[in-house]
């Protein structure tokens, strides 16, 4: 009985499989000779069998992209996506066995891409869908109710904080992502919105199974993203520029719609 290869042979074949996956293809004058001849031929030539992996791993990769982004998909072709596509699997390779988070690099990715083109608005709209595929596979935390604040000391309300569902994102564009995104679902002609059109502020949430997408004014979503990031409430106002008077509207907002899942609130006397 032969002995099993040694740890870092095995890691080294692994790693020259993976490479070999990658590559655009693969004949018998330019195949690894060490791969191939640890490849059993049993009627099928080894660099036709790589050939076979090779393709199916591809059409995994750009399959589990263009469910990620579907709206992407729609708006530039399966064509110009899939060019879109091998570019980005050459500089982020999948590093994870689960297929969902492929496509996590692929707004900043396509950020650098596009920047100075025409499309480069597609950007922000692969930071929206990405930011729906998070909601989807976040964590679901009960909800507390808004009667929570009342029980909080007057002077300590400034620093209040505010735990938000881990099933929410925001997302601020200078174009009209949400319009975009909606006009392109799958029930929905398509009907193309223009670039120019104008900012659109999102916060992204979920509802039985489903990213539900919510057009907030400006400085109300970046009220919540900063609430989100840990800020207290005095912070969140002034960073975001929320006016003051909006207060009360954004945090029922919030607390209505199930968004807040812990209160921390500074006991009155003691110092950070």
């Amino acid at each position: 009985m032969n002995s099993p290869p040694e740890p870092t042979h095995l890691a080294q074949l692994q790693a020259r499989l993976a490479a070999a996956l990658r590559s655009p293809g693969h004949d018998r004058a330019t195949a690894d000779p060490a791969l191939i001849a640890g490849i059993v031929d049993d009627g099928l030539d080894p660099a036709a069998r790589l050939n076979l992996y090779r393709n199916n791993t591809r059409a995994m990769f750009v399959g589990a992209l263009a469910r990620s982004f579907p709206v992407i998909v729609r708006r530039v072709g399966d064509g110009y996506f899939h060019r879109l596509a091998a570019e980005y699997r050459d500089a982020h390779p999948s590093r994870s066995g689960d297929l969902h988070w492929i496509g996590e690099n692929f707004p900043a990715w396509l950020t650098v891409r596009l920047a100075g083109t025409q499309y480069a608005w597609l950007a922000d709209l692969a930071r929206l869908e990405w930011a729906c595929e998070e909601v989807l596979v976040a964590a679901d935390v009960p909800a507390i109710s808004i009667e929570a604040l009342g029980v909080v000391a007057p002077e300590a309300l400034p620093e209040v904080r505010l735990q938000l569902q881990p099933a929410l994102r925001c997302v601020s564009s200078r174009y009209p992502v949400w319009s975009v995104w909606r006009a392109n679902q799958p029930d929905q002609p398509g009907e193309a919105i223009a670039a120019d059109r104008g900012a659109e502020h999102v916060v992204i949430t979920r509802t039985d199974d489903r990213p539900v997408l919510h057009l907030r004014p400006e400085a109300e979503v970046q009220f919540v993203a900063a609430l989100s990031a840990g800020a207290g409430l005095q912070d969140a106002l002034e960073s975001s520029s929320l006016p003051v008077e909006d207060l009360p509207l954004a945090l029922a907002w919030l607390f209505q719609n199930g968004l807040v899942v812990a209160l921390e609130a500074p006991v009155p006397g003691e110092k950070e």
